[in-house]
């Protein structure tokens, strides 16, 4: 990976970065369907350990030295290896791949043999302090037991982490010449639709913010708050349009289902606005935010399945998992177009 002109593959290197993050926000994800948010209660240790095979009697151990600790689920509550491991291997990626890779990311820029703009360095030491803020922000989560709002912090600056690693990267082989010739966009198409992007991304994190709200809070019981089932318990919510808000948790599931209708018709206005706008001279921007509607609509419907899929066992909270993957992965769509958007628009300032 020599920086010998524009040979350089140098500009992956924030793109490999995104990729581990989107599989740390999946093993989060992962985490909470199985309820192993806990299973690690201290940090950056666990259990006292740096291993994960943690034996029932040795966990008893560390509850006894360590009653402040205490399980949200009491303190008689047990682990299994499996359980621990998933929130171990969440904090190998962070700890052992993420950490490492940064510290490279911002070694590689500043020395740099072929000059880059004050942006790629600005955003190398960005995406190196937002890692550590997510650490920080990790440990603030374990150290309240997941509350709600920590595990949505958690969620929303893994994204904006992921995007700003992305944002590098297109800026970097912008510097380096390597930025394909269709990601740049006329600037008058450009301007016309960067405040429809930012509104739909904005939009799209509200969205996000509010889903994890409600999939963490009371350990996610409130998602039994609008009923089960077809119909009863969606689309409709208890069997009706207009649910009984005495219910504890009712008024979060329909917080979230009116956002998510309001977001959706907008997207669909924008992307249409989009497509009108770029489906001749700048397809990219078209493709991208039309799979970027498809995956929002496609997350409606297993958001649904959530509900309508659950019994007596409890919920399929691998719909839940693929709910937040797809969700996020949406969501991501939108802000590459919104990235391409601005570069291209910094890209006709610079040329002037």
């Amino acid at each position: 990976m020599g920086d010998g002109g524009h040979s350089s593959k140098a500009y992956l290197i924030p793109l490999i970065i995104a990729f581990l993050s989107i599989l740390v926000v999946a093993t989060g994800g992962f985490i909470r369907i199985n309820d192993a948010g806990e299973s690690c209660p201290d940090w950056p240790k666990c259990f006292g350990s740096w291993s994960f095979n943690i034996s029932e009697s040795e966990q008893e151990e560390f509850w006894n030295e360590h009653p402040e600790e205490a399980d949200s689920r009491g303190i008689n509550h047990r682990y299994s290896t499996f359980e621990i491991f998933t929130e171990w291997f969440h904090r190998l990626l962070v700890g052992v791949l993420l950490l490492p890779i940064c510290l490279y990311n911002v070694f590689r820029v500043k020395n740099s043999k072929i000059e880059l703009t004050s942006k790629v360095h600005l955003l190398s030491i960005v995406v190196f302090l937002l890692l550590i803020i997510q650490a920080i922000v990790g440990a603030i989560t374990v150290f309240f037991d997941n509350a709600d709002w920590s595990v949505s912090l958690h969620l929303t600056l893994a994204l904006l982490f992921i995007s700003s690693s992305i944002y590098q990267s297109l800026l970097w082989a912008k510097d380096l010449g390597k930025l394909p010739k269709e990601m740049n966009i006329a600037q008058d198409i450009a301007l016309k639709i960067e405040k429809l992007l930012n509104l739909m991304v904005i939009s799209l994190f509200s969205l996000l913010f509010i889903g994890a709200w409600l999939a963490t809070t009371e350990w996610g019981s409130y998602a039994s708050a609008c009923s089960i089932g077809w119909m009863e318990g969606w689309p409709l919510c208890q069997g009706k349009f207009i649910p009984d808000f005495n219910i504890e948790g009712t008024n979060i599931q329909m917080l979230h289902r009116i956002v998510a209708s309001v977001v959706g018709l907008y997207l669909l206005y924008g992307v249409y606005k989009i497509n009108e706008l770029c489906k001749v001279d700048a397809k990219i921007i078209s493709k991208i935010s039309l799979t970027g509607l498809i995956l929002v609509f496609i997350n409606g419907l297993i958001g649904g399945g959530y509900v309508v899929f659950a019994g007596s066992e409890g919920f399929p909270e691998y719909l839940s998992l693929l709910h937040l993957i797809c969700g996020s992965l949406a969501l991501l769509c939108f802000i590459i177009v919104l990235l391409i958007v601005k570069i291209s628009i910094s890209n006709e300032l610079e040329n002037e």
